[in-house]
């Protein structure tokens, strides 16, 4: 598959340009702001061709997929002008900034009949998938409660602004609880700022299933510890995933199931970019167009998960009013 890349920043660049390649994928193209940009991305990741405008990759042909990786308020365009053109896109999430604009989106590339994979990468995660599927087995029972977990250190911009920082990180655990245990109402918020730090947001919900749901967010922890921890209880089962990559399954009448990479054995399935989810989620993307596959990530859902998170930056908006550093 020829896919062509818009973005050079630091994530795509840490993070999409290795996945893309070890994922199988052929690069052709990259596309990015400026002249010196480009050519210096292209000329790293292998890439022949480079643009500064999406317009003038798209015209010159050869693409298979196009991957988008660039602020959320610069994806409505880019993704609009790929779907205009019949091309399927990888964005990774948010995919906008609003709802209501990937609903619009969505539209958009239904009548093109054009395929978007939103890249969560976290529903595509080896132990998140094992996860789900101890969870949809016939032993576990339907979810009875769950708790998600995703700390971090400080950032600046969030500590800045609140939304933000919502579509741009918590974003990840609400599309994961869409994912493990069904959509999510009744929500609850309490916010902490603590200024010059960071930001501690808690929240109570229900799973449509019936199942309660906490969840704990925060930018006042160490990047150099545990990063995210769920937990999902059945009917006597449970289910555990630590930091992304080990998952334990608990049956009710049975001793503890682990999960985890083999880290010693230099091997694709062992690599950080496969366990964190980028790896898998772009192959799920070859396979989408492929039609090999349906899409398990696409518009609609990327939506209904920024409309969860939107309800909760309104739950929090008055107290981040009263609480915002000055």
């Amino acid at each position: 598959m020829r896919v062509g890349v818009v973005g050079a920043g630091r994530h795509a660049s840490n993070a999409l340009y290795p996945s893309i390649l070890e994922a199988g994928l052929d690069l052709v193209a990259v596309c990015a702001r400026t002249p010196e940009r480009a050519a210096l991305t292209a000329g790293r990741w292998g890439a022949p061709a480079h643009h500064t405008s999406v317009g003038d990759m798209l015209a010159a042909g050869g693409l298979d997929g196009v991957v988008v990786a660039v602020p959320s308020a610069a994806y409505r365009p880019i993704l609009a002008q790929c779907i205009e053109a019949r091309i399927p896109v990888f964005c990774e999430k948010p995919g906008g900034q609003t709802a209501s604009e990937l609903r619009e989106l969505a539209l958009l590339a239904a009548k093109a009949r054009t395929e978007v994979v939103v890249g969560y990468m976290k529903r595509f995660a080896p132990a998140y998938r094992a996860a789900r599927a101890a969870i949809e087995s016939v032993g576990f029972g339907a979810p009875s409660l769950a708790h998600f977990t995703f700390a971090m250190g400080r950032v600046d911009e969030y500590l800045a602004d609140l939304r933000h920082y919502l579509i741009d990180n918590p974003v990840h655990m609400i599309d994961l609880a869409r994912y493990l245990v069904g959509e999510i109402g009744d929500i609850s918020a309490v916010l902490n700022v603590v200024p010059a730090t960071g930001l501690g947001v808690s929240l109570v919900a229900r799973a449509e299933g019936g199942a309660t749901c906490s969840f704990d967010f925060c930018t006042t922890a160490s990047f150099t510890h545990r990063g995210e921890f769920v937990e999902v209880y059945g009917r006597g089962d449970s289910v555990q995933v630590d930091n992304v990559d080990t998952c334990t399954y608990r049956p009710a009448d049975g001793p503890a199931e682990v999960w985890r990479p083999n880290y010693t054995l230099p091997t694709p399935s062992n690599s950080s970019w496969t366990v964190m989810g980028f790896v898998p989620a772009l192959q799920h993307f070859r396979d989408v167009v492929a039609d090999r596959v349906s899409n398990r990530s696409d518009l609609k859902s990327a939506a209904r998960t920024l409309e969860t998170t939107e309800l909760v930056w309104q739950r929090l908006e008055s107290s981040w009013s009263a609480l915002r550093p000055q």
